[in-house]
């Protein structure tokens, strides 16, 4: 059985490979998403003690999310 390390590096070459992306690519369409995400579930937390704070951030981040990968997936397509 191989070692670990070379099973990640051979899974990560294959989604990169996959999703037509460099990593630095990647590293930054992730990091940018998930840094929305984080901002988005702290907003969440706000809103779930108060309510009238941010009713709509939950679904505006689903609604960003779908277009962004939606485009994103298009765009591997194109390419």
């Amino acid at each position: 059985m191989p070692p670990l390390g070379d099973i990640m590096i051979k899974k990560s070459l294959e989604h990169l490979k996959e999703n037509k992306m460099t990593y630095t690519e990647h590293l930054a369409f992730a990091f940018y998403h998930g840094c929305g995400c984080i901002k988005a579930g702290f907003l969440l937390i706000i809103h779930s003690i108060v309510p009238a704070l941010y009713p709509r951030t939950g679904s505006k981040l689903v609604t960003k999310l779908g277009r962004s990968f939606t485009k994103h997936r298009k765009n591997i397509v194109n390419k």
